[in-house]
């Protein structure tokens, strides 16, 4: 882990939070039909996202774009019996994403969809699939969810996408700002 340097202009401006919510929905849209999942799904394992100025220090590990955590839900806050016993949490790292998008809208939207369609693609797998996140698994489950992020979103229906899926498989060896 490491320490951040909360310096102005490593954090996403409010323009930036507005894009991001706006991703969060197609994200899960497009996560959603490939699953076959419905609302529901989403009501019984639910998530939040966070920004890095939310984040703890000890929820920073390094060279990420985005981070999942699970948690145990707070049995007050269970349904039923039957309703799952946790939660997730998406921290985006805005220092990070704005290294690499220059905050740019039209290089941001893309990003977005593509850090969170990876994350809650890990929701699904590790709610729907039982997957676990053991150290020994984490390397060979890390890959499943990047071969089906670039499986699933090659195609999607957002703009720059394609740009953004070549820069995650190494085919954009230029970056995204060229």
């Amino acid at each position: 882990m490491q320490a951040v340097n909360r310096i102005h202009g490593e954090l996403f401006l409010p323009s930036h939070i507005n894009l991001l919510d706006q991703a969060v929905t197609v994200s899960e849209d497009i996560v959603s039909d490939y699953f076959r999942l419905t609302t529901d799904y989403w009501l019984k394992n639910p998530y939040e996202i966070n920004t890095l100025k939310h984040a703890e220090p000890t929820e920073i590990p390094r060279d990420a774009y985005a981070h999942l955590m699970k948690f145990a839900k707070p049995l007050c806050k269970k349904d039923s019996g039957a309703d799952d016993s946790c939660m997730y949490r998406i921290t985006i790292y805005d220092n990070r994403v704005l290294a690499v998008t220059g905050g740019i809208e039209r290089v941001l939207w893309p990003f977005f969809v593509y850090i969170l369609a990876h994350e809650l693609i890990h929701i699904a797998r590790f709610a729907r699939f039982e997957c676990t996140a053991d150290e020994e698994d984490k390397r060979a489950e890390e890959e499943k969810v990047h071969d089906l992020t670039n499986e699933i979103l090659t195609n999607a229906p957002v703009s720059g996408i394609k740009t953004v899926v070549d820069f995650f498989t190494g085919e954009q060896v230029q970056g995204l700002l060229t």
